[in-house]
């Protein structure tokens, strides 16, 4: 082994460690939270109503747009700690690709400046959460679908749920603008 490379694998190895520990706070600690577009709009996974109540005085969210149906989770304690926090909440309850009544009621209700700060989220915020996102993204501030899609994963979104053989990613890439922008 040539001079100094025996330093290499625990600068690697703490490296990889410093990594895999980072993304496993974000995904179990922060729950995916992440900055759709900063002030504005949020996307994370499903929180404990205690830890959603931090974050949304964190961060000042004004709406809490919860997209899972009764049975997956605990949406009446949600619904009910928000509202003693004074924070609007707004179940949609949609699939994993909206219908066209639901898309329609996000995207009328995000788009009044009233009801941000927002916050989306879906029980693991990987699917829906980033898809809601991702048409915030197209409608209010003009990135074009493609883009969106791609948008949807750090990485890359091959093999992944908008993959373009995937329905999440077959609906962003083909998705037509329904309303005006939000600067």
């Amino acid at each position: 082994m040539k001079e100094g490379m025996h330093l290499l694998i625990p600068f690697f190895a703490g490296f990889f460690l410093l990594a895999a520990l980072s993304y496993a706070w974000w995904q179990l600690v922060e729950r995916r939270f992440t900055v759709v577009t900063p002030g504005q709009v949020y996307r994370s996974a499903a929180m404990k109503p205690d830890r959603l109540r931090r974050v949304v005085a964190k961060r000042g969210i004004r709406t809490v747009y919860d997209l899972r149906t009764e049975t997956e989770g605990d949406v009446a304690a949600e619904r009910a700690a928000l509202e003693a926090a004074g924070c609007r909440y707004v179940n949609l309850k949609s699939k994993q690709v909206p219908d066209d009544a639901t898309r329609a009621r996000f995207l009328e209700d995000i788009g009044d400046d009233g009801h941000r700060p927002a916050l989306i989220h879906c029980t693991h915020g990987e699917g829906r959460a980033v898809l809601f996102g991702a048409l915030w993204l197209i409608e209010f501030k003009g990135v074009p679908p493609p883009k969106a899609r791609k948008m949807c994963r750090m990485i890359t979104t091959k093999g992944s749920t908008f993959d373009l053989n995937r329905e999440k990613g077959q609906f962003l890439e083909g998705y037509a603008k329904h309303f005006k922008g939000v600067e």
